[in-house]
């Protein structure tokens, strides 16, 4: 399988204008063709920052899945036009699985769910945040992967949502960014 895991660098400000653009407009129309896994906003590190992950069988899966969202006239004259005149900089990674768990795997058999739009009036966001973790390994992981292609070659590990994600010590080798989830994903 294909974990592609995107982070963009939005432009300082403009984070809940395009996330707020992507639950009310973008989402039913990408969810239609790309698998979601996850959608989330860095609370710390680099801010104005948004990760998302997508999950593919194959090569083959990506491809036709990617070909089918730049045919769908919503996504191409609608969203896209409006939010990435918000975008400034964009990274796309992908990664093999080393571990799962039974929340990974249960967001996996998922990932090809059509979702709606936000309802009027709903969160932008979910309660607890999760955490990433860059260059270390952690027993009660959502996930790990062995980063392939696209970057830094360390292990990333994404933390459950927890109400108090932070650490109580401090970090040696490795990097965490607190995420902050948006209401409709999945982890």
């Amino acid at each position: 399988m294909i974990h592609e895991w995107r982070t963009y660098r939005l432009k300082p400000g403009a984070a809940n204008a395009y996330l707020s653009l992507l639950a009310d407009q973008g989402l039913p129309l990408v969810t239609r063709h790309l698998p979601l896994m996850g959608y989330w906003l860095a609370e710390t590190g680099t801010l104005n920052v948004i990760h998302h992950l997508w999950v593919y069988a194959d090569w083959a899966e990506r491809e036709a899945a990617r070909a089918a969202l730049a045919r769908e006239e919503g996504w191409v004259a609608g969203f896209i036009p409006k939010a990435f005149a918000l975008v400034e900089e964009q990274e796309n990674r992908f990664f093999r699985l080393r571990r799962s768990s039974p929340a990974y795997d249960a967001a996996l058999a998922r990932r090809r769910e059509v979702r709606p739009a936000r309802p009027a009036g709903s969160p932008l966001f979910t309660g607890p945040c999760a955490a990433l973790l860059v260059g270390a390994a952690d027993g009660s992981a959502v996930a790990e992967w062995l980063p392939v292609s696209g970057g830094d070659a360390r292990v990333v590990t994404l933390l459950p949502r927890q109400d108090d994600p932070v650490p109580s010590a401090p970090l040696v080798s490795a990097s965490r960014v607190v995420l902050r989830p948006l209401a409709f994903s999945p982890l």
